[in-house]
Parts: C-alpha cells; structure tokens; sequence
C-alpha cells in the first residue's frame, strides 16, 4: 500500500512539474529577452575570433578527410582518440562544403558554443527556475574556458561533446527517451569526456519519491549510448597507441591536482609559476558583462517564484538542483584526472555547465546586485585567465597555469598566417612530389607537423610532403624536388644552394644529436661534391658514433690517414701542453697549428682533438670545424666529463637547448663532485630549463 501511495505521489509530482514548466514557456515574449542579450554577449565576445586561421591539429584533421569520401576517411588508422563526428564528419561535411576556410569552422563553432549556452539556460530554467537559468548561461557564456575550443577549428571536438551531452540531459528530463540516447551517441563520439553524462541525467530526472529503479530503467537509451562507445572503443585496432603517452593515470597525484585546477578555473586564477599574487591584469570585457548584467537585472525585477519548475516546494527544489550541480562538476572532472600532468583549462568546460547551474541556484534569492556583483567577479577572473600566457612545465600536477590557452591558438594563428604568405611569395607553386625541409619555425606555431598536413593545405596537393631539417633522412628525402626553407624571424626564406648545403645540414644534424640523418646528409653531400676529404673525416666521426668501427676506418683513410701512418708520426707528434702554452702567449694561430698536428699525429687521441676543439672554438664558437672537433672528443672518450661539458657549451651556442641540457646532465653524471661543484655548468643548466619551460610563451624560440 505504502508503495502504491508513494507512485502516486510521484505521478502527481510529476503532473505539477509538466504543468509548471508548461506555465513558464508560455511566460511571454520577456522570458527569452534576457537569454538574447546573454547570446549577444557570447556573439560580441568571440566576434573577433572569425579573423583566426586554423593551426596545430586543424590541418591533420583537414588532410584526413580531403579528397576521401566520408566512408573512406572513417576508414583511416586511427592511433588517437577515436571521435568521428567531431573530427572526420564535421571536417568532412565543412571542409567540403566551405573549400576549407577557416572562417566557416570558427562560425560554426561560435554557432555551436550558442547552441550550449542556450541549451543550457533551459535545462537550469526546467530544474531550478529562470533566475538560475539566467546566471548559470551568463557565467558559462562569459567564461574563459570556451576561448580554445571556439578560436580552434579542433574545438569542434569539445563543443560538440559538450552540446551533446547538455540536449542528453534536456531530452531525458522532458520525457524525449531516444532523442536523449541518440544525443549522447553523438556527445561522446565527440568527445569521450562527457561518458558520465548518464548519471547527471539520471539525478536530475529523479522525482523526490521516486524509486530509484524507475528512474534507472528510464535512462536506458543513454546507457545504450554509453555502451556502444565502450564496444566501438575496445573493438578499434591500433586506437590507444598514441594516446597512452599523453596520459597519466596518477591516482595519487591526480584527483587533488585535478580539484585544485577546477577551483582554479572557475575563478580564472591562473599565474606563471613563480608570480603567484599577481592581480588580474585586464578588467572584464564591457560589452559582454553589460550585456550579461542587463539579462540579469530584466528577471531580478520579475517576481521570485514562489515554487520551483521541478513541481517541489522551494527549500527542496533548491536542494535537488544542488544534488545535481555538485555530482554534475564531480563527474564532469573525473575524465579530466588522467590528463593532470598536461591540463588546460578548456578541459572543464562541461565542468562549467554544473557550476553554472550550481552558482544559479545559490544567487536565486540573494538581491540583484549581490547577483550582478557574483558574475562581475568571475568575468573580471575570465579574463585574468584569458590574459594568462600559456607555460609549459612539462609534465606536472602542480603547474598553476594552462598548458594550452587561447592566447597559444591565437600566436600560433598569426604565426601561421605569416608562414603561409611566406611559402606563397617564395614558391607560389611546388612540383608534384616536392619535400619541404623546414629550419627555424617557431616553436608555438605549430606549422610544422607529422609530413606536412599544413603544406599540403596550403598548396592543394596531395604528393607533397614536408619534415623538420632534423628529421633528415634516405626515407624523408624521398625522390622528387627537395627545397630547404628556414624561419628568420616571422618570413621565411630558402636556405643557400650550393655544394656546403649538405655539409651545413650535416652540421646541424650533429648538434641536433641526430646522427642517423648525419650519415644520410653526409652521403647527399659526396654526391654533390664527390672525393671531398672534409666529407670523409666528418664520416668516420659519424660512423664510430653509430657503432660501425670498420666503416669509421675506412672514412678515416679515405679522408688522408692511410693505415699506419698515425704510428709513425706519433712519435713526432708535439705535446699538446705546448699548443696550450703557445695559446697562453697569446699566439692563437701557432698554437691551432700544433694542434691540428697532434690530430694529425695521433686521430684517435681523445685529448687531442679536444685540445684543437677548445682552441678553435674560443675563436670562434660557431666554427664547423670546431664542432666536429669537439664530437671526435666526445665519441672517441664517451664517459670524460669534460668532453660532454665541451660539447654542451657547443650545442648551447648552437641554440639545442634540450640536446645542452641533457649534454650537461650527462656531464654532471660522469664529473662526479667536481662537476656538482661546478657553478658556471649549474648556471647554464638553470637558464636552459628556464627557456625551456617558458618556450611556448616566448614568440622568438625556434625549432630545429
């Protein structure tokens, strides 16, 4: 009987609930004012973002899907994440559709953030009435972690997740079963992180009196949804390959980090490591908070409801819409725990959506200016966060600023841009076939990836391909036309032709620490300039270093130290003191002379060629011959501290920041307490790490 007393509770609850929402979408035109203004702050927000060029993961994203049918390009390897409507259909349909332009992709992404935000406003209005509706659209519509997935085309993948999963939970409310299943089956082929998404739709539909299996039996098409991705996810061969290095299931480390972060962003208190307490430094955008105050104040002057929407009495009402925010942000973080080590801000953004509904609740009945004042505050903290440059620290929990920030997606536009117009001014069309090798790119523009997506936007052509100078090598540098670019600055220019062009390569290879691709330059430059003895010195050198003692030999006599000649001449080899006293005299060309014939005299002395090497380098640090000096030291004693320290100050002069650092690393391994002592090395290391850790931020770093 109980039972029975408690359905028909339920029931009637039910009834009063649909009757009250009924009542409230016939309100009147004055019910959707405040929500047009809070769109038109979103529009006039992101307005300037329809002048974004895309970048980074836009042009790998682009090439997948270019000239292949949608079938075919599902069809691709997959070694990431597998998102097909967020990634191959929705590049597919407005590539094709818009001849790739980036202006469609930002509109349609801008579209899709207003699409959320109004998705969102009548979710909140359903389950805690329209001031929380209100706050809770104009706190996510103002709020910074919409910035990279609506300046980046790839922030399709977010978006559309996050609209998604916020109709999923709309439609299950209001009775729309399958419409909410095939709403999360498109949320989370979006993106993955809305996978919880089920259980927020579960509580927030759950009468009071309700049983709990009713209510759980009633979300089954989202759990169909939810059921179907984890099938299609385990059966796809080869997905999980590249994306386990870029996360890190920390139970430890991760959860606090990952909690401490959410507070962050909800307020927009970001700072680079080592300036914390430094105030916000741009005030919030006027237009948009205007706009968003205005919203506000129009539902503040209409009367407080006396009920909620939900059909419970106000003090439980409250209490529902709270359960739900609250598991809301929780389950809404969960997935962004793996990813601690490497967080961003835009990672919260569903995260948002529930504190939204949860700061709307609270401000309900507070009067309009404590309301007014709330979401002046956070927008004044959205745009700290929003002026936060982006510092990468590597991987680490703890760093109290985004990885990945709109200000990142906008630099690495505009660099873009810039490379663009730069290819077309040197070559306004490339071969069938070409390679491109590029040199000095900015680190931050991201141009530059995998064999060339962005090349080949650029250029329409599906046979070109393109790679770092340092990824040189036989397999890189296929058959067809080669063209080497390099980055000074923000133009771009070709590098010198000639017979050094692959010596200079070389070079660059060497201190790059890619000796493998040496080995291949190398052999491009005999072709070119064939019998050269420079080429066959720099070879042995090469060949010791890969292991291959007997093609080391070989290259040695080639280049003029036949078998045996080194034994007899030893012997009348100078002491290499004399060419470091003679240096001390201050006679730098006598004493280069005394080393060159110690080398000469003895090849494989270790000592010797470092001697030529610090003597050649202190005149001129960016000597070729120098450097290859200093790495015969280096190959010929592996475990002598002090050729790895020479070969660090080396790589430093060359701009290998990483390569020195780990080239010091080594040297403080092998020098034992003498190199621990070394403050000059400690110094080095110190401004290395310091560059590194701010080179996303800077706009001078290059790549390689």
């Amino acid at each position: 009987m109980a039972s029975v007393e408690a359905e028909g509770r339920a029931r009637t609850a039910s009834a009063e609930s649909e009757a009250l929402h009924a009542s409230h979408l016939a309100a009147g035109p004055g019910v959707w004012l405040p929500l047009a203004l809070v769109l038109a702050a979103a529009l006039t927000l992101y307005l300037p973002v329809l002048r974004t060029q895309f970048a980074l993961d836009d042009f790998v994203f682009l090439d997948q899907v270019r000239s292949r049918t949608l079938w075919q390009a599902l069809q691709l390897p997959h070694s990431n994440f597998f998102r097909p409507v967020s990634r191959q259909l929705y590049f597919w349909a407005l590539g094709g559709l818009t001849r790739e332009s980036a202006l469609a992709f930002h509109i349609a992404n801008l579209l899709t953030l207003l699409g959320a935000i109004a998705v969102l406003w009548t979710l909140v209005r359903r389950i805690a009435g329209v001031r929380a509706a209100i706050v809770a659209a104009a706190f996510f519509a103002l709020h910074y972690a919409s910035d990279v997935s609506v300046r980046w085309a790839c922030g399709s993948q977010e978006l559309l997740a996050v609209l998604g999963a916020l109709a999923a939970i709309h439609l299950h409310v209001t009775g729309r079963r399958i419409g909410s299943g095939l709403a999360m089956l498109g949320a989370v082929f979006s993106k993955e992180v809305v996978l919880l998404t089920p259980v927020v739709a579960v509580l927030a539909d759950r009468s009071e009196l309700e049983p709990w299996a009713r209510t759980v039996r009633r979300a089954w098409p989202l759990a169909a949804a939810a059921l179907i991705w984890f099938i299609v996810d385990i059966a796809m061969p080869n997905l999980h390959s590249g994306q386990i290095d870029d996360l890190d299931f920390d139970l430890v480390q991760g959860p606090p980090a990952t909690l401490a972060h959410l507070l962050q962003v909800v307020m927009g208190i970001e700072w680079p490591p080592g300036r914390f307490g430094m105030g916000p430094r741009l005030p919030p955008p006027l237009l948009p908070t205007l706009a968003a105050l205005a919203a506000i104040a129009i539902v503040w002057r209409r009367p407080a409801p006396s009920a909620e929407p939900a059909g419970r009495e106000p003090a439980a009402g409250r209490r529902h819409a709270l359960r739900v925010a609250a598991a809301w942000i929780v389950l809404a973080s969960v997935p962004v725990v793996p990813a601690a080590r490497i967080w961003s801000s835009y990672y919260y953004l569903f995260a948002m959506a529930g504190v939204g509904l949860a700061l709307g609740v609270l401000l309900t009945r507070t009067p309009m200016w404590a309301a007014c004042a709330a979401l002046a505050l956070l927008s004044w903290g959205s745009a700290n966060g929003r002026a936060t440059e982006p510092y990468d620290q590597g991987r680490n929990s703890w760093t109290p600023v985004s990885r990945f920030n709109g200000a990142y997606i906008e630099r690495s536009s505009r660099a873009t841009v810039r490379y663009i117009a730069g290819l077309r001014r040197l070559h306004p069309d490339l071969p069938h076939g070409s390679t491109v090798f590029f040199a000095g790119l900015k680190t931050n523009a991201g141009f530059q990836r995998f064999d060339g997506p962005a090349l080949r936007h650029v250029y329409r052509d599906s046979s070109l391909r393109s790679y770092f100078l340092s990824e040189f090598s036989r397999e890189t540098a296929r058959s067809g036309p080669l063209y080497f670019i390099v980055g000074v600055g923000d133009t771009l220019a070709d590098m010198e032709d000639g017979d050094e062009l692959f010596a200079r390569i070389a070079l660059g290879l060497i201190v790059s620490e890619k000796i493998a691709g040496v080995r291949d330059a190398l052999e491009f430059s005999d072709r070119r300039a064939p019998g050269r003895a420079r080429t066959a010195y720099w070879l042995s050198w090469v060949s010791r270093s890969l292991g291959d003692s007997a093609a080391a030999r070989r290259h040695l006599a080639n280049a003029g130290w036949p078998p045996g000649t080194a034994r007899e001449s030893a012997a009348r080899a100078p002491d290499p003191a004399w060419a470091s006293a003679r240096f001390a005299a201050g006679d730098t060309a006598g004493a280069i002379a005394l080393a060159w014939a110690g080398v000469q005299a003895r090849p494989l002395d270790a000592a010797a060629h470092g001697i030529l090497a610090d003597l050649l380098l202190v005149r001129s640090p960016d000597d070729p011959t120098g450097v290859i000096e200093a790495f015969a030291s280096r190959v010929l004693a592996p475990e002598d501290p002090y050729a790895w320290r020479r070969w660090a100050a080396v790589q430093v002069s060359h701009h290998r920041y990483s390569e020195a650092l780990a080239s010091f690393q080594t040297y403080r391994r092998f020098g034992g307490e003498a190199a621990a002592a070394d403050a000059e090395a400690r110094a080095w290391m110190d401004r290395i790490r310091d560059r590194l850790g701010t080179s996303s931020a800077k706009a001078g770093e290059a790549q390689p």
